[in-house]
């Protein structure tokens, strides 16, 4: 009966080696193309929040307005809270001016370049490490 006991517990663990169960603390991994998928559409709710926010501009006499309020007023649909597809959303309003930024929520693994866009509507991005990205970075 021992030997059985014993015979039993090596041939779990070969089985534990074989799929990757000495192995729990390593990050999740995606495909190249979800990871793709994810900034594209990082880049359109960018693009999206930029245009809402020009319209907000407009329509309040020049002031610019932070992701809660672009989405009360129905210029911009946000189901997910600021976030979307392993993005996370900001927007930062100051006076005359605005900066929104999309940054991976696990860098890597959802996404690897970050975004940026202010009231010029120029996006810029860059592989941040996780970081968010400025105006001083490429243009996308």
């Amino acid at each position: 009966m021992k030997w059985l006991l014993v015979r039993s517990l090596v041939l779990s663990m070969s089985a534990c080696a074989l799929t990757a169960c000495d192995k729990p603390n390593k990050p999740a991994e995606q495909s190249v193309l979800v990871t793709a998928a994810n900034e594209t559409a990082a880049l359109t709710r960018l693009r999206a929040i930029s245009q809402a926010e020009r319209r907000y501009q407009v329509e309040s006499g020049g002031e610019y307005a932070t992701l809660d309020q672009l989405v009360q007023k129905g210029y911009l649909n946000d189901p997910s809270r600021g976030k979307l597809t392993g993005y996370r959303f900001d927007v930062k309003v100051g006076s005359g001016a605005f900066q929104a930024t999309a940054v991976p929520e696990k860098f890597g693994v959802t996404g690897t370049r970050s975004f940026y866009v202010d009231e010029l509507n120029v996006v810029h991005g860059a592989d941040k490490k996780g970081a968010e990205a400025t105006s001083s970075d490429p243009e996308v």
